[in-house]
């Protein structure tokens, strides 16, 4: 998931001497309430971790990692992630929580990173059916030679918006730990943009892969070869062809949204791999709640309901229970009755590889 708050986080270089903090950390205007750091450390639930008394251990700084220090954003309940990659062969972390003052809460948690699951990878699909609402994943492709990690951290109902600070080091199985690092996560309220609520409609949708823009109108079919195996063994090669009949997004005042997304697709039968005569119009239908990242001009999504309807009614319900909801930040552009949203995807450099521009009128 890609979150960004610049503004927010303490750009910092620590030598650590007794944990995994100092006390020389730069200040910085707050923008935002403090949410106490009492309250943080007791309320998140870290995957993977053990609550621990104390400090960690001082760092030799054999070992190092590269934090993903843009997902500097989180949401009620379903919080956010802890990205990072490193080069070397690290087997846990340790996390403090500590405000922008410099106070370290009591306590730290010890990772360990091999009972971090793997978070569910966004597929981007040749059809764009969810390129709007992707998963919560990490935005950002490192080199091969790199191992990245992934550590969820959702939240209790007792924290609530406002900003606080994590510190994190990494270690290996030798003991040898990581310099620390520093970033400062604001959680959002829902809602927060008046100018953002209404209906509103999608005409067209832009989309970059592979080095190449793709424009699609609504109503204008896109069509691909695809291959099916079926049940009998036999494989078939086809033309598909996919076209987007209307997508409208209905965001409202007290922080709920739903998104109802009209496509028509061929039918291909897997039994006989026999390709319908008619073309059946389908719908995805997502709901849940949205939050305004003022500073990054983004809207963050979070989806706990899915809805697919075929011609026969529903077909399929999936509900995502809180800390497990399907999240996306989206780049935000507001003039009067027109909307632009953009999901970009960048590389380990920031550049941008992807995107999926979506352009809407207001009713």
């Amino acid at each position: 998931m890609k979150f960004k708050i610049n503004h927010l986080f303490l750009s910092i270089f620590i030598v650590l001497f007794v944990s995994c903090s100092s006390d020389d950390t730069p200040k910085q205007e707050v923008l935002a309430e403090t949410v106490p750091i009492e309250i943080v450390f007791e309320n998140i639930v870290v995957e993977g971790a053990t609550k621990k008394t104390g400090t960690p251990s001082t760092p030799n700084e054999i070992v190092s990692f590269t934090l993903n220090k843009k997902n500097t954003s989180a949401v009620m309940i379903d919080g956010f992630d802890v990205e990072f990659n490193s080069k070397d062969d690290i087997i846990g972390v340790y996390l403090q929580i500590k405000d922008s003052e410099g106070s370290l809460a009591d306590g730290f948690y010890d990772i360990d990173l091999s009972k971090v699951g793997k978070k569910s990878q966004y597929v981007k699909n040749k059809k764009r059916i969810n390129s709007f609402i992707a998963v919560k994943q990490s935005t950002q492709k490192h080199v091969s030679d790199e191992k990245n990690f992934v550590v969820d951290i959702d939240f209790k109902e007792a924290i609530e918006p406002g900003i606080f600070c994590y510190v994190i080091c990494v270690y290996d199985a030798k003991g040898n730990i990581s310099a620390p690092q520093e970033v400062c996560v604001t959680v959002q309220s829902w809602g927060g943009n008046d100018d953002l609520i209404g209906v509103w409609n999608m005409t067209k949708e832009d989309n970059f892969l592979n080095g190449e823009l793709k424009t699609m109108n609504i109503g204008e079919e896109d069509c691909f070869d695809e291959t099916i195996y079926c049940s009998n063994g036999q494989s078939k090669t086809y033309t598909s062809c996919y076209s987007t009949d209307s997508l409208k997004f209905n965001i409202n005042s007290n922080g709920t949204y739903t998104r109802d997304l009209a496509y028509n697709d061929y039918n291909m039968t897997y039994k006989d791999c026999q390709l319908a005569d008619i073309i059946v119009t389908k719908h995805l239908v997502s709901k849940g709640n949205w939050a305004y990242d003022q500073v990054e001009k983004t809207i963050i999504l979070v989806e706990y309901v899915s809805i697919k309807i075929n011609e026969n009614g529903v077909d399929r319900t999936d509900t995502h229970d809180a800390g497990h909801a399907r999240i996306s930040t989206l780049n935000t552009v507001i003039n009067g009755n027109s909307l632009t949203l953009t999901n970009e995807f960048t590389d380990a450099n920031g550049n941008v590889e992807e995107y999926y521009k979506f352009y809407f009128y207001r009713e």
